[in-house]
């Protein structure tokens, strides 16, 4: 059984942690960091930094990179990207310096009597290193660009911090001040606080490196544009390849999903947000097999490195998906990375509660888009069918595992099942908080309510949940959470006037499995691969010519073949053919085929009237 720990000592020792953080900085106790960004090693693209260290006295000192980073399953190893690593003693002196712990730690050892006073050394961009095949490879696991580093001497500068600087052993709670040279024509966008900017020099603040990991640094001259949404301020910059995608078109992308998810998150203090967007031209794109797209969202800034595309619907689905309820990181629940109270980066960065913030911030966000109508309630139920299709396969394993969570994640799918896990958790949760205060609070309110509150703890959510709307609660969180029980998707669902079962049988109209491919050569399309017993009795081999009097080419290719692909109707349809040099045609109505649906989600047209109260509740403003 685990100890409790009163709510009054919790608060206590945070007051008692940033009083000492206080009194560390005014007694000096602060890192600094120097990133020279004018005199890069062109040859090598290489960027100088200069560490101060603040006073400690030891014989040996460790200064630690990043092993593994929150937000990534597996390790980074921001140590391999260091290199002609220099220290210096208060005399002036070299120290002996030794890479440790596969090159993540350096071991400082001073002579006795001195103390540090500087450190000097170069760092490579991950980017580099990924288009060649380096970091991306079996030895390391995938990370996306969003979370790296790209340096282009003189244009511009994607700095986080996890690849440019480390902290000291023992020291990684105590305040940095990050100063940056950089070329007048440049200018940073980031949600550092900034307390001096001159015109080739600007100077940061953080109140540790915890805190310094959450704000990426942009250098550069993107296009900007700002926005405010209910007491949420959006800054937006992007850095088109192409030049093509503005800032302005991104603000129209997501205006109403940033719109659905301040309204969600209600009357909240001003807050400002910057979103950065670097867009990547796919004509001069290159990657390592791994992949490289994705974002990343930290408390009041986040990151996108995405391909562009000349087709604007598919940008837009591009943008919304990555960025969709990233603004929820700023509740502090639902930032992961206030989770890590360790401070110690050679450990996976995942805690026991890793599953709240990422199944709620998950759930959320389809909740807040609901609730705005940004996406219809049959999408929702879409993307709940395709969750337990994923769900299925960890149904019994616990969700409080760090141990067994960090090796999950080194796997993309396994990672994704229990990320499917963490969401349904969340969406049934809420179910029952919602039904058993009969109706006076959800999983939203419980949330908002619990990070107001001084004594804040990812651990007391369970307390604090019980202690609100019922003791028992704490069967849900034994039984599906801490145990092995697989979820309730049935009885949840019943509750709000769905059904769900594992499996349901339907009949579907087709004409048979029938694909196809184009030969530039011919300028046609052909069969590659049919059924046997399809309708229109066509074979691999035969080229298309029309569909129901339209020409089958690439420019009307959904208009020709959407009448055999998606028949709406069991009319009769033409289809003309040239098989070996004979022009064939076939006059064939499509036929109903039974298939098996995995997992479908349904709302029920026969639920209770308490069923639909309790639904509106959850899905509704109201």
């Amino acid at each position: 059984m685990r100890p409790f720990v009163p709510l009054t000592f919790l608060f206590v020792f945070v007051f008692l942690i940033s009083e000492l953080t206080a009194q560390q900085a005014s007694a000096g106790y602060e890192c600094k960091v120097n990133i020279d960004l004018v005199n890069v090693s062109r040859e090598k693209d290489r960027v100088h930094i200069t560490i101060v260290p603040p006073p400690i006295r030891s014989r040996h000192v460790r200064y630690v990179l990043p092993e593994y980073i929150a937000g990534v399953g597996g390790k980074v190893d921001a140590g391999q990207f260091l290199h002609e690593f220099y220290a210096l003693d208060d005399q002036g002196m070299p120290v002996k310096a030794v890479k440790r712990h596969g090159g993540n730690v350096v071991l400082l050892k001073l002579r006795k009597g001195r103390t540090l006073r500087k450190l000097d050394y170069w760092v490579d961009d991950t980017f580099d290193k990924c288009e060649t095949g380096d970091y991306h490879n079996d030895k390391y696991n995938y990370v996306s660009n969003a979370y790296g580093t790209n340096f282009e001497g003189g244009k511009q500068y994607l700095l986080n911090a996890q690849f440019m600087y480390g902290y000291f052993e023992g020291y990684s709670w105590i305040p940095y001040r990050v100063s940056v040279t950089h070329d007048n024509s440049l200018f940073a966008f980031t949600g550092l606080k900034s307390v001096n900017q001159m015109q080739s020099r600007d100077e940061f603040t953080a109140n540790s490196y915890t805190e310094a990991l959450e704000f990426p640094i942009y250098y550069g001259t993107p296009d900007t544009c700002g926005f405010a949404s209910d007491n949420i301020y959006v800054d937006v910059a992007v850095y088109s390849e192409t030049g093509t995608i503005t800032a302005r078109q991104i603000r129209r992308y997501i205006g109403a999903e940033v719109a659905a998810t301040t309204k969600f998150l209600g009357d909240i203090p001003p807050r400002h947000y910057k979103m950065l967007f670097y867009l990547v031209s796919p004509k001069d794109f290159r990657a390592g097999t791994k992949g490289v797209f994705g974002g990343v969202a930290r408390r009041n800034s986040a990151v996108y490195y995405l391909l562009e595309s000349p087709d604007e619907d598919q940008m837009v689905n591009t943008v919304v998906r990555e960025s969709a309820g990233d603004l929820l990181k700023m509740i502090p629940l639902l930032d992961g990375s206030q989770q890590l109270i360790s401070g110690d980066f050679l450990k996976p960065q995942i805690t026991k509660s890793w599953w709240i913030s990422e199944g709620m911030k998950s759930y959320f966000k389809w909740q807040a888009e609901i609730r705005d109508s940004v996406v219809s309630e049959e999408e929702f139920m879409a993307a709940i069918s395709a969750k337990i299709c994923l769900y299925d396969k960890v149904k019994t394993r616990p969700l409080e595992q760090p141990d067994v969570m960090a090796k999950a994640m080194h796997d993309p799918l396994v990672a994704e099942e229990y990320k499917a896990k963490a969401m349904l958790a969340a969406f049934m949760l809420d179910i029952q908080v919602t039904q058993m205060s009969g109706g006076e609070k959800d999983l939203r309110d419980i949330v908002m309510g619990l990070s107001d509150s001084a004594s804040f703890s990812v651990d007391s959510l369970e307390r604090y949940i019980c202690k609100i709307i019922s003791p028992d609660l704490r069967t849900f969180f034994l039984s599906f959470i801490h145990g092995v029980k697989p979820l309730p998707l049935i009885e949840s669902c019943d509750k709000i006037g769905w059904v769900y079962s594992p499996f349901a049988l339907d009949s579907m109209l087709t004409f048979g499995q029938v694909s196809l491919y184009y030969d530039e050569n011919a300028d046609a399309f052909f069969v590659r691969q049919a059924d046997p017993d399809n309708a229109l009795t066509l074979q691999a081999g035969d080229r298309l010519v029309s569909i129901d009097g339209i020409h089958v080419d690439a420019a009307n290719l959904d208009a020709a073949l959407a009448s055999i692909y998606s028949p709406q109707s069991d009319d009769a349809v033409e289809v003309i053919f040239i098989r070996g040099i004979q022009n064939e045609r076939v006059m064939a109505a499509p036929f109903y085929h039974i298939v098996v649906i995995d997992h479908p989600v349904r709302p029920d047209p026969a639920c209770s009237t308490d069923a639909l109260l309790l639904h509106n509740r959850i899905f509704s403003m109201e």
